[in-house]
């Protein structure tokens, strides 16, 4: 009876040791390991997440996710507090019935589809019958759309390939694919390499941000001022110090620098988050919602971005 009381006791002080860990731990992850997240990999590599979390007696737990259903289940089963991700994934996400904020924006950048260099492919509209690889329910993917719609093309006029960007890579490389559409570094690589060129027309804008579990926040309010406060400072580093930022993504990322500094340019760290830009945010919502992408309709301001 003795060792019965004793295996329970055991038992009891891992569960709650388990549960404290997770309470104690904040999940911040990416969609993807992108350029475009700059300010998150440096704020981590100055460490001034952890730095703010251990103000508030948290650690910082990091992650990184290739899919956007990953993410969703990982917010739905409160495994992640935070996200760094596009407008297409938030709007989605919102719209699946997860309880998310917009809590900072990161950046704003053009996208763009490249095709083989050896293909006939000159505009958007010669893509039709083509095979295009595209990350489902990114940015990338959504913009592929409403260039395909201003083209006059539905998405069954073309053959849609849903493709992690490490996959995607191979596929155009070794040519099973005619286009990718996809953001930095991966088009400039191509470029670099000679294995790709730009479709003339097929250039999107796209912004980028901090998404929060709702919860984790109202929980935390403090915390998420905190983390605010480091995107922040994040940008105002790297515009002050782009050089050394380019260094810190480089060899985060492990690519060449001569690639992260082709892609600087096409990326602004420190954009403004007003008015136009959340017209542009319920444009694309607007355009998920009457295309039949998703099933909610999200109004932006009152449904998705904290006040």
């Amino acid at each position: 009876m003795k060792r019965k009381i004793i295996g329970l006791v055991s038992i009891i002080v891992l569960f709650a040791g388990s549960t404290f860990a997770e309470k104690s731990a904040v999940r911040i992850g990416v969609f993807t390991r992108d350029i475009d997240w700059a300010p998150y990999i440096v704020a981590k590599s100055n460490g001034w997440w952890n730095t703010v979390a251990k103000k508030h007696g948290k650690t910082v737990e990091y992650s990184e996710f290739e899919s956007l259903p990953t993410i969703n289940e990982a917010f739905a089963s409160n495994r992640l507090d935070a996200v760094f991700e596009a407008e297409a994934p938030a709007i989605i996400g919102k719209a699946a019935g997860l309880d998310i904020k917009i809590n900072g924006i990161n950046n704003a950048l053009i996208q763009q589809i490249i095709v083989q260099k050896s293909s006939n492919i000159q505009t958007v509209k010669d893509l039709k019958g083509k095979k295009i690889a595209v990350l489902a329910g990114s940015s990338a993917h959504q913009g592929l759309l409403q260039l395909l719609k201003k083209a006059n093309l539905s998405p069954r006029d073309v053959e849609i390939l849903d493709m992690s960007p490490p996959d995607a890579k191979v596929a155009f490389e070794s040519k099973q694919v005619d286009a990718w559409a996809v953001w930095p570094v991966f088009p400039q690589q191509e470029l670099v390499a000679g294995r790709a060129r730009k479709l003339k027309g097929a250039t999107y804008f796209n912004q980028t941000f901090m998404v929060m579990r709702h919860a984790f926040e109202v929980e935390n309010p403090d915390l998420e001022k905190g983390f605010v406060q480091v995107l922040k400072k994040a940008q105002k580093w790297i515009a002050g110090n782009p050089k050394q930022a380019q260094r810190i993504v480089a060899k985060d990322l492990k690519l060449p620098l001569m690639i992260v500094e082709m892609s600087w340019h096409t990326i602004n760290f420190s954009p403004k988050f007003g008015p136009e830009q959340l017209q542009d945010i319920q444009g694309k919502a607007d355009f998920l919602y009457d295309n039949k992408f998703v099933k909610q309709h999200i109004n932006v301001s009152q449904d998705l971005v904290e006040p």
